[in-house]
């Protein structure tokens, strides 16, 4: 936890300081949201609390996502160039820290708490809404402009699409992990 918290927070400083000023601290993208509040979860959360169920999904959608297509790697001529080596740095310690809570069994998906994700990202979207309307930000987690510049790939499409996806997943990881009863159990 505290490793994704230093990296995530040296990532937000590295954007403040090199393009957008320290008015724009806050975390305004998913990925840097998802890093924040998920740092915070594990250090603060007991054992498969209720806010895993949504932010190791988010964070593991968008670490692997922004990783498979990282766009902040055009930022300058080095990969160590701050804003582009934090920025990695987050999303692969996000990675690592959401599959070593789920080997570990520090959290356990379940479908019964399937409804966390929608609420979330319920609740995310309403701080969008916040950074936008009253800390006067261009865009925040990608309410005005699409997920990937240039793509259809909206907040209107994805989330919904995540969330339907997200539940058929969790679906068949319980009725492939959920032994059936023998014939014995049965008759009993």
């Amino acid at each position: 936890g505290l490793l994704l918290l230093a990296c995530v927070v040296w990532n937000r400083f590295a954007i403040c300081i090199l393009r957008d000023g320290l008015n724009r601290l806050l975390p305004n993208t998913y990925c840097s949201f998802a890093s924040f509040t998920f740092s915070f979860s594990v250090l603060f959360c007991k054992k498969d609390s209720r806010i895993f169920h949504f932010v190791l999904y988010l964070g593991l959608l968008g670490g692997i996502s922004s990783m498979l297509c990282p766009n902040y790697l055009g930022q300058a001529d080095s990969i160590f160039y701050p804003m582009t080596i934090s920025s990695l740095m987050h999303h692969t310690v996000m990675v690592f820290l959401a599959l070593l809570m789920l080997t570990t069994g520090y959290f356990r998906p379940a479908l019964k708490r399937w409804y966390c994700l929608p609420v979330g990202l319920f609740f995310t979207f309403l701080y969008g809404l916040f950074l936008i309307h009253v800390l006067g930000y261009n865009d925040a987690m990608a309410i005005n402009f699409p997920l990937v510049e240039g793509t259809f790939l909206t907040w209107y499409l994805v989330g919904p699409l995540f969330i339907g996806v997200h539940g058929l997943v969790l679906y068949v990881y319980e009725r492939m992990l959920t032994p059936y009863p023998t014939d014995s159990e049965l008759s009993v």
